[in-house]
């Protein structure tokens, strides 16, 4: 007793040393949740409110059970093909604590002891941050019962999801299938998780711009859940997360190109997936070329083009009449406001853009929605110029008003930068 005492008084939760010894053990390079990554943060923010909630009172079952009981009735109008609740043999079954670990400490207790001093973790410090760890990863696992629950729906009131089957079986029974859709029919996510999880592996999908590739394959392995875990990734020139287990591949057009230069076969895709045919660049165009050359000496190959409702009979035709599976796009309301450019801030080709006309959309929409309404606004420029001259104005507009976050998007920016645009939850301003 006087031993585990000594220990809680030298031992500080608080202490980054301490956490970083808690590391060593588990959260090493081969462990189930590694340091430094995300979810290694997300943890010890977890592990403070776990502790807190500790110190007050145990866990209270009666607002757990009412809220299972609400998402029961709410399950019950529409199947997802999920289990009705969450159930803990759902859980992530893992090791958190192996046996050299196990052995490291004893011997390190058993030098404490003769030392009569305690610098590392006790067995009961150890205990404790095992069982924050089993809770956190079942509170994860809670958590990404209920997200995949809302993505079921999501994706099932997508237009494209009642042609799933079709899809597949298009593909399964000839080489070329011509995929046209509207903007927002879902076939850019949907369609290569369609083609992975019927059976079909190695698939490539390209698509014209990198910034493309590396959302849309964040986006897939996040609807998900990563249960694909590094089978689904991206590559584009310098950069990419692909890995000798990927299955589902986004890469630019180009790089799929240098890729045939070295193997003329590809032979490392089971199906190829070229989306916005429709653009008609030179990259694209192309490879269109290449690829209908190819598909004679690889009948095993699947080629899907996918498109806008532009030109379809074109490709199909150059594709030998292909079948064309049409898909109907999901519309929304759209309302125009117009607001003309008084004369006095009309630009000249000698000056540089006047940022006024844009402030001005910024203060409409300010006036006419209140703070706590959360939106987003895209600002579309011709170049990054125009980018940072009215980057540079709104930013000092968003610093008075404290109402906006204004961020810069264009290919030139590193991942990181184009991460905050992709995945910010706060409200803000987009110019790009």
């Amino acid at each position: 007793m006087s031993e585990r005492r000594r220990d809680s008084r030298s031992w500080d939760w608080d202490n980054p040393q301490c956490r970083t010894q808690m590391d060593q053990i588990f959260f090493r390079r081969h462990d189930y949740i590694q340091n430094g990554t995300t979810e290694h943060k997300e943890f010890w923010n977890f592990f403070d409110r776990f502790q807190r909630f500790k110190t007050r009172k145990d866990m209270s079952g009666g607002s757990r059970k009412e809220d299972m009981d609400k998402g029961r009735d709410m399950k019950k109008t529409v199947d997802l093909g999920l289990p009705k609740e969450y159930d803990a043999r759902y859980r992530i079954n893992v090791s958190v604590c192996t046996k050299d670990t196990e052995e490291r400490l004893e011997t390190g207790r058993s030098d404490q002891r003769h030392r009569h001093s305690s610098s590392g973790p006790g067995s009961q410090e150890v205990a404790d941050c095992r069982l924050a760890l089993l809770h956190f990863l079942d509170f994860s696992q809670r958590q990404s019962f209920g997200k995949l629950a809302k993505l079921r729906t999501e994706q099932k009131a997508l237009p494209i999801f009642q042609y799933r089957d079709r899809i597949v079986e298009l593909v399964r029974a000839n080489p070329v299938v011509v995929v046209a859709g509207d903007t927002g029919c879902g076939k850019s996510t949907q369609v290569p998780q369609y083609l992975l999880s019927s059976g079909f592996s190695h698939i490539a999908c390209t698509q014209p711009r990198r910034i493309a590739c590396i959302s849309l394959a964040k986006r897939v392995s996040f609807e998900s859940l990563n249960q694909y875990g590094s089978k689904v990734g991206y590559q584009i020139r310098f950069e990419g997360t692909r890995t000798p287990s990927t299955k589902l591949l986004f890469l630019t057009e180009g790089l799929l190109l240098r890729q045939i230069q070295a193997d003329g076969a590809l032979e490392q895709y089971q199906v190829l997936i070229v989306d916005e045919v429709h653009e008609r660049h030179l990259h694209c165009d192309f490879l269109l070329g290449v690829l209908r050359s190819l598909l004679a000496t690889r009948p095993d190959l699947r080629l899907v083009l996918m498109s806008a409702t532009i030109n379809i009979k074109l490709f199909s035709s150059y594709f030998k009449n292909a079948p064309v599976l049409q898909v109907p796009g999901r519309l929304f309301p759209i309302q125009v406001i117009y607001q003309p450019i008084p004369q006095e801030e009309q630009p000249s080709r000698s000056e540089k853009l006047d940022p006024r006309p844009y402030l001005r959309v910024l203060q409409g929409i300010d006036q006419r929605y209140p703070p706590e309404e959360r939106g987003d606004l895209l600002l579309f420029l011709s170049g990054v110029a125009e980018i940072s001259t009215i980057l540079e104005a709104c930013q000092a507009y968003a610093t008075h008003t404290k109402r906006w976050i204004v961020l810069p998007l264009h290919s030139t920016l590193s991942l990181v930068q184009q991460d905050k645009v992709q995945y910010s939850r706060m409200r803000y301003s987009t110019a790009g």
